[in-house]
């Protein structure tokens, strides 16, 4: 009989170490889970290629980033990848392999910063790190990408950065509008300071008086004009201007504009046309009229001062539940690049010292916040060259009077009383006394001088003969409030005028509640002073 051959092969070893490759290949396996599980957490967007481009390993966050979700991008370069998700990314990953080839020929890290603009148009700003790897030949072996997004801390220095530009720019100009209103301020001054000396020479002719005289009250009402828009921008500035509305003759009040400044444009040999008003029965209208007449104004004295030759011509039309105004000239015209810029708070188009037109540069920004105030808007249509056409829209407010054209304005023959009257003034400054006194020298008035508000109230209480009461504000000892509210007790019925330099609405506010009838600002008006005088008095002619 055959017997049986049996022949064992100890495997041992190689069962062991088989067990041992597969517990290396699940270790690994688990490592490399446990790996993408870590850069799949990371924000930052991480990528690593190899040595010709193709992407080997990519985080959720660089998927996500480029809308490759589901994409099988392993073996694929970027201008490959390009073809797979939105055409939008197609500049970035061209721009990427750029910056990939600066790391790859500098042989170290590289750093910089990439834009990548989405689908949805959002601007993602990352601060990207480069790091090649070679081969101990040194051929390229791989590049690791980490791009850290940086969009809200750009977004911020932007900002930051155009704060400073601003700021700088803010700084620029008002430092040249110190200068230029330094300038515009001493410039009357001169003249009124100059020509009033020569006004005490002796041997003057009268001639040559009158036409000095007529110098400095030019520069006297330029010099208000500078002062006003000083005012004016800085109460717009704190939101402290307020729309005190009252009825509107506005047909007579466009009229009273054009003859007031139809001296001047002859003067220039310039025609100021007046357009044809729509009808005479929209001529009463609600609205500011203190606001209204100087944006008109600020935007006629633009006109006749930028025009050489032609014309200006200004006027209204009603559209709808609105008031279209328009100023035109045929002047020098602004540049498309200004439209905006002439609006804003110190800015004019000439802005050197070498500049052919004066002029604060705060008119038109004066005139677009009254005209916000109003519940308007302002622009413009200009050429270089070929003129300018500013307009402007306020709501149209329908009044309810009746008048005929051009009655409003019509002025008072000269000041004359019924029977003697007596006036009681009380200013501190004498140069200012003597100014009223002037004003009703033809008069017949008595005229009775307070120097401080304690001494009114007290000439109040010891005669009652005085019939009417013109009182400064700012005085020593009383103020004129004060002195009001007690010359009000002592004599209820004695009609007070306020007269001050504050023009702003709360000082009329306190001169009316002290017991003030009427309020006048300086620098006072003859003919308006003397209207208010024969009304409070009941003078009729």
């Amino acid at each position: 009989p055959f017997g049986i051959l049996y022949i064992n092969r100890d495997i041992t070893q190689r069962k062991e170490a088989e067990n041992e490759l597969i517990k290396a290949k699940e270790k690994a396996e688990e490592s490399e889970e446990r790996l993408f599980a870590y850069i799949n957490s990371i924000p930052d967007i991480i990528c690593y290629k190899d040595g010709t481009g193709k992407w080997l390993l990519a985080n959720e966050s660089d998927l996500k980033l480029f809308c490759l979700q589901g994409v099988d991008y392993f073996g694929k370069t970027d201008l490959e990848l390009s073809e797979y998700t939105h055409e939008i990314f197609k500049p970035s990953f061209m721009d990427c392999m750029d910056s990939d080839e600066v790391a790859w020929k500098k042989k170290s890290i590289s750093n910089g910063i990439e834009t990548i603009i989405t689908p949805s148009g959002e601007k993602k700003v990352y601060d990207v790190s480069k790091t090649p790897l070679f081969y101990p030949n040194g051929d390229r072996k791989g590049l690791a990408v980490i791009g850290r997004d940086i969009s809200k801390l750009y977004e911020t220095q932007e900002k930051l950065i155009l704060a400073k530009e601003k700021a700088e720019e803010s700084d620029r100009l008002k430092t040249s509008f110190l200068h230029n209103i330094s300038h515009e301020i001493r410039t009357p001054m001169n003249a009124i300071v100059g020509f009033s000396e020569f006004l005490r020479e002796p041997t003057i002719q009268p001639a040559k008086a009158s036409q000095f005289a007529d110098i400095i009250i030019q520069s006297s009402n330029q010099l208000l004009s500078i002062i006003t828009d000083i005012i004016s921008i800085a109460t717009i500035e704190a939101g402290q201007e307020k729309v005190i509305e009252s009825e509107i003759e506005l047909n007579a009040t466009l009229k009273h504009l054009h003859a007031q400044f139809l001296i001047n444009a002859t003067k220039q040999n310039l025609t100021l046309n007046l357009s044809p008003f729509p009808t005479e029965k929209e001529n009463w209208i609600i609205s500011d009229e203190t606001k209204l007449l100087q944006i008109l104004t600020n935007l006629i004295v633009n006109a006749l001062k930028f025009t050489k030759a032609g014309s200006v011509s200004f006027g209204y039309r009603i559209q709808e539940q609105e008031l279209l105004f328009s100023v035109e000239d045929t002047g020098i015209g602004i540049p498309s690049e200004m439209h905006e810029e002439i609006f804003k708070r110190f800015r004019q188009v000439e802005s050197t010292i070498t500049r052919q037109f004066g002029g604060s540069g705060l008119g038109l920004s004066i005139s677009k916040a009254y005209v916000e105030l109003l519940g308007g808007k302002m622009w413009l249509e200009s050429e270089l060259g070929k003129g300018s056409k500013f307009y402007f829209s306020i709501p149209f407010i329908k009044g309810e009077k009746v008048m005929l054209f051009g009655n409003k304005f019509q002025k008072d023959p000269a000041f004359e009383t019924c029977e003697p009257k007596t006036l009681l003034i009380a200013e501190d400054e004498e140069s200012n006394f003597s100014l009223l006194e002037a004003f009703l020298e033809d008069s017949n008035m008595a005229i009775v001088k307070a120097f401080n508000g304690l001494e009114a109230v007290e000439i109040c209480k010891s005669t009652q003969k005085i019939d009417l009461v013109l009182m400064d504000i700012k005085m020593p000892v009383m103020d004129g409030f004060e002195a009001t509210k007690q010359i009000k007790i002592l004599r209820p019925d004695l009609k007070v005028i306020a007269q001050t330099a504050y023009s702003e609405d709360v000082d009329k506010d306190k001169a009316f509640s002290a017991g003030c009838i009427d309020f006048i600002c300086k620098p006072i008006k003859r003919e308006l002073l003397l209207s208010k005088i024969k009304e409070h008095l009941g003078i009729t002619q």
